[in-house]
């Protein structure tokens, strides 16, 4: 997908998407890190293309990392991220994944990144998942689609998909 596509998508998962609507929510956000999302999508874009990406990629760069500061958010903009990104609210969200797929949703506090010793080991998010304040989702393991993972709680293991996980260690306490 194109980034004005996926920014799109991320703005549909807020409000209905037209310019206006995302001139609100770009400047007046009501607590929401739209801003933020909008310059981790153009980062990732200009990525791919090395012209743009030497050009205007350190002015693009500098407003995405002053709204990681802003915000609290530590994404890694190599991550391929699906369309319908919801950071629903800032402040500790640490992502570092190998993929993440379509309509993801993350809370404050979340961790997903590497265990402690090995940085290759990172986690894959399914589409449709939901992870609740304050989880902690390391090494390589794998979020089923429609996923949920329960406030608190630490994932170290695979999560089936239509599953809801919570606890520390995690438990499964659904399975659809």
């Amino acid at each position: 997908m194109k980034t004005w596509d996926l920014i799109k998508s991320d703005l549909a998962r807020l409000d209905k998407v037209s310019f206006t609507k995302f001139l609100k929510w770009y400047f007046f956000p009501k607590g929401s890190t739209f801003p933020f999302q909008v310059w981790f999508r153009i980062v990732a874009g200009l990525k791919k293309n090395k012209f743009l990406k030497f050009t205007i990629g350190s002015i693009a760069y500098f407003i995405y990392r002053h709204l990681s500061f802003k915000y609290g958010i530590s994404a890694n903009t190599n991550i391929e991220v699906g369309a319908g990104l919801n950071i629903a609210h800032g402040f500790g969200v640490f992502l570092n994944c190998k993929k993440i797929g379509e309509n993801f949703t993350v809370y404050q506090g979340v961790t997903l990144g590497s265990d402690a010793h090995d940085n290759s080991l990172i986690p894959t998010v399914g589409n449709s998942v939901t992870i609740y304040p304050g989880s902690v989702i390391t090494g390589d393991v794998t979020l089923g689609d429609f996923s949920v993972i329960g406030a608190n709680s630490y994932v170290s293991k695979n999560i089936p998909e239509h599953s809801v996980a919570a606890g520390a260690p995690e438990k499964i306490i659904r399975n659809n």
